[in-house]
């Protein structure tokens, strides 16, 4: 490999891709060494070139996390050391135009793209409607990330933009880290380049058969005029994708009449309308009931004087015509509905007496969270442990929640997380790491028992890395994890996780004089 790289290294602009390497993994709890830039980032790129010009340069192993999924199933997302991912995006960058050419327009393939665009799943989940058709088919692929075959990868690289050097050298690259002829590391912009390219394929055999179809990641839709052409396209799709050695997921393949389709994308919007509107009836209601209340939002609306005499002295109009001048400042804002909607939602949990459908469950709760969040809202706090509890794959959505209220209730976060920290759940490593991150930010909150429990946790030998350096940072900035330790670490944890020790020794660093002789070294 390193001769290779060697060969094409004047393509290779690190310090062009830095800022997109260095981006955190969408998957995992932010780097530390995500922030690297300005004189730093430049003595790094000039040291990998030097590596890579030596021949000294060598991949390391991806450490995998498993990331909960609905259905408690999960997907390993990579963690790479920014050497590689640097060299990674650098590799892909010099071919990004190439594959955006070969690739079908934005039409048909919303997301990803070969250049780094928003994704657009509203718009891809609307436009089957579009075609006015009666029938609309749902497929997505089975394990996809995992599935892509390096050698068809690097064949589909080289029949799409002639760069065999290059494509040689992505798929020694990919082996190495992946250890295995197998998969590209997940939630890394790199690999979603790569998955669209292996895809491209299916796409265009896909428009050539007449079919309406879109794509966005392995998602698929497509629209048809009745049930037997239904089958015939989900047929179609299928044989193009065990060409390259992919098969659809038959849990999630569905055909579906468009209006019941339609009905099921206008849901959550009702859902939000209806709250809306019953909102603004509470306070017209409120306001029709209590007179001084009424003359508050008038002034607030600088509503002129006349109508205060006319309503309450003349009585020459009525609430109502008042109620519609001031019907602007009565319109909820988007913290009331978030309320309202998150209280909904917990009624019809999937597990409840009323259960929401599963996906409406899921869009209504990550909506609700994501603007309580905002509005740093406590509305949701005392529930956070039960969410994470039922949701494992909503650990990050709630934890970021509650990362935004420690500085409003430190304590009230605190509880929370050691209810799941000191609880018998089984929680994966994925979990651990984003509940300590909100615990290194209320450390001074927790108990002694929970300190304990995660000190037991962090120094098993059996752990995974990932809980370790995160439990290590937690306990280093409490001041009640040893020098020696993390010393003794250094030279056993996977290099990826080693800007992670720093950090740790950093926090011992303000009062122990050996870790301030460590960060010297």
């Amino acid at each position: 490999m390193n001769t290779i790289l060697k060969e094409i290294q004047p393509r290779l602009d690190f310090l062009r891709v830095l800022p997109v390497a260095s981006r955190p993994n969408d998957l995992l709890p932010s780097r530390f060494e995500d922030k690297v830039g300005g004189q730093l980032a430049k003595e790094f790129g000039a040291y990998l070139e030097k590596m890579i010009s030596d021949g000294t340069y060598t991949p390391s192993s991806a450490s995998f996390v498993p990331v909960p999924k609905p259905g408690f199933t999960t997907r390993p997302a990579a963690l790479l050391t920014l050497s590689d991912r640097i060299v990674f995006e650098a590799l892909i960058d010099s071919i990004k135009p190439s594959i955006e050419k070969k690739l079908l327009s934005s039409d048909h393939v919303m997301w990803p793209r070969a250049t780094y665009v928003d994704k657009r799943w509203g718009e891809f989940e609307k436009a089957p409607l579009l075609t006015e058709e009666d029938y609309i088919v749902n497929a997505d692929v089975t394990a996809f990330y995992d599935s892509i075959d390096h050698s068809i990868l690097e064949d589909k690289i080289v029949k799409l933009t002639g760069e065999n050097k290059v494509a040689n050298a992505l798929k020694l690259f990919l082996d190495r880290i992946m250890g295995s002829n197998k998969g590209l590391p997940q939630g890394i912009l790199g690999s979603d380049t790569l998955a669209t390219l292996y895809l491209q394929s299916v796409d265009a055999a896909m428009l050539r058969t007449g079919f309406s179809y879109w794509r966005h990641g392995d998602d698929i839709r497509m629209s048809v005029e009745n049930m037997s052409l239904a089958r015939e396209s989900i047929a179609t799709v299928e044989a193009e994708l065990r060409k390259i050695g992919l098969v659809l997921n038959s849990s999630k393949c569905l055909i579906q009449k468009a209006d019941h389709y339609d009905k099921h994308l206008k849901e959550t919007n009702k859902v939000y309308e209806t709250i809306k509107r019953k909102i603004y009836e509470e306070k017209v209601k409120y306001l029709s009931e209590d007179d001084e209340a009424l003359i508050a939002t008038m002034d607030k609306a600088e509503l002129d004087e006349q109508f205060k005499w006319d309503l309450f002295y003349h009585h020459s109009i009525t609430i109502e015509e008042v109620i519609q001048q001031i019907s602007e400042h009565l319109q909820p804002d988007e913290l009331d509905i978030a309320i309202d909607l998150f209280r909904s939602t917990l009624e019809g949990l999937p597990d409840g007496d009323n259960p929401l459908p599963k996906d409406q469950f899921h869009v209504q709760l990550t909506r609700s969270i994501l603007r309580l969040a905002a509005g740093k809202s406590e509305e949701a706090i005392d529930s956070a442990a039960m969410l994470i509890a039922k949701f494992p794959e909503k650990t990050e959505l709630i934890s970021t929640y509650l990362l935004s209220l420690v500085s409003l209730c430190s304590n009230d976060v605190a509880l929370q997380v050691e209810d799941i920290i000191n609880s018998d759940l089984f929680l994966t490593v994925w979990q651990k790491a984003w509940i300590y991150r909100v615990m290194l930010d209320c450390a001074e909150e927790l108990q002694n028992e929970t300190i304990q429990r995660i000190s037991d946790k962090c120094l098993n030998p059996k752990s995974h890395w990932l809980e370790k350096v995160e439990g290590f940072k937690l306990l280093s900035k409490l001041n009640v994890l040893q020098f020696e330790v993390l010393r003794d670490h250094w030279d056993l944890v996977p290099e990826a996780y080693k800007p992670d020790l720093i950090c740790s020794i950093v926090f011992l660093s303000r009062d122990c004089d050996k870790s301030k002789r460590f960060l010297e070294g």
